[in-house]
């Protein structure tokens, strides 16, 4: 008799142990930069670095967290991890008890899809380590349910591009496309050190417009249509252009105290384009890695000028969340 699942996944829905089952895994999930100007909760960017990085073991019953490296809430009640791990154990009819260690890498509240990376983390971990033989679709589902828990809205750029990794484009009920970067294209991305709301990206999506103009509307399909053009022809002129529209920089800019002055002084170090990181407050740019360094540093200038403290780095577009380790 057919039952649905396969031989392993029958055997850890039921907790029962098979000697080839891995008995820990532990995955990396990389930082993520959604929107890129004119992709409002459409297009996502997969960063080499920053990354989260989660051991999962296999327990009798309950579920536990453990967490290092930068703060993270570990209220049962709010903490992502635990929220994307019970939403499988109950989807997926696992009847055993997980262990986990989170090593947060990815700063909360950045602009850098920190509740993505550890939502990401915990839905490939959790298909890793119990075998389930997810599709990346139903992945970014669960790890959606991290992303809602975070914002209060269950919007999928970020996770996808964490999953998938490369350049994304999400559209409704978890569909997505994936594309590699091209080779050349490097990042810069300069974080002010400023105070944010207490529910920042919930307060950042609160200054996105209920409707636009025709003008606004036409302009933000061009720069849309670039950016996917951009990236499917390797050309880094237009991914810097494209980031340069859409409706949604003009209304957070508010949020980054000299972000126009940031922006500016990337495009005159030689940077093709630069917007706001998600919902801010990072600035990214794009550039070539023969010119990082001069543009990072003039992101750095462009802060100070504005009084504002700011830290930064370079990095390349990520890999998708992967199992590094298991045994």
């Amino acid at each position: 008799m057919q039952s649905g699942l396969s031989t392993t996944r029958s055997l850890a829905v039921f907790g029962v142990r098979e000697s080839n089952m891995a008995k820990w895994v532990t995955v990396k999930a990389p930082a993520s930069s959604a929107n890129l100007g004119a992709g409002y909760d459409v297009f996502a960017l997969a960063l080499g670095e920053p990354v989260d990085t989660l051991t999962i073991r296999r327990a009798k019953s309950g579920v536990r967290l453990r967490v290092g490296g930068l703060h993270l809430d570990t209220d049962p009640r709010k903490n992502i991890v635990l929220g994307v791990v019970r939403a499988m154990m109950e989807g997926e009819g696992i009847r055993e008890g997980v262990s986990l260690h989170l090593r947060k890498g990815v700063p909360v509240g950045a602009g850098l899809g920190s509740s993505a990376a550890s939502s990401a983390a915990a839905a490939v971990g959790m298909n890793a380590i119990f075998d389930l033989g997810l599709e990346k679709r139903k992945l970014i589902g669960y790890a959606g349910i991290g992303e809602k828990m975070a914002s209060g809205t269950a919007h999928y750029d970020n996770v996808a591009a964490a999953i998938a990794g490369g350049f994304v484009v999400v559209s409704g009920s978890q569909g997505f496309i994936a594309m590699n970067a091209p080779a050349r294209l490097t990042l810069c991305l300069a974080t002010p050190r400023i105070p944010l709301p207490s529910r920042k990206t919930e307060y950042a999506r609160s200054l996105v417009p209920k409707s636009l103009t025709v003008e606004e509307v036409a302009d933000t399909v061009t720069s849309a249509t670039m950016m996917i053009h951009g990236f499917s022809t390797g050309s880094l002129d237009e991914i810097g252009r494209a980031m340069q529209g859409g409706f949604v920089d003009p209304r957070r800019a508010a949020m980054i105290p000299g972000f126009g002055e940031v922006r500016d002084s990337a495009l005159d170090a030689g940077a093709f384009g630069a917007c706001i990181s998600g919902a801010g407050p990072t600035v990214l740019a794009a550039t070539t890695s023969r010119r990082a360094r001069g543009v990072l540093a003039a992101m750095i200038r462009g802060f100070r000028r504005a009084g504002v403290r700011s830290q930064g780095f370079v990095t390349r577009p990520g890999k998708g969340c992967r199992v590094i380790e298991q045994a």
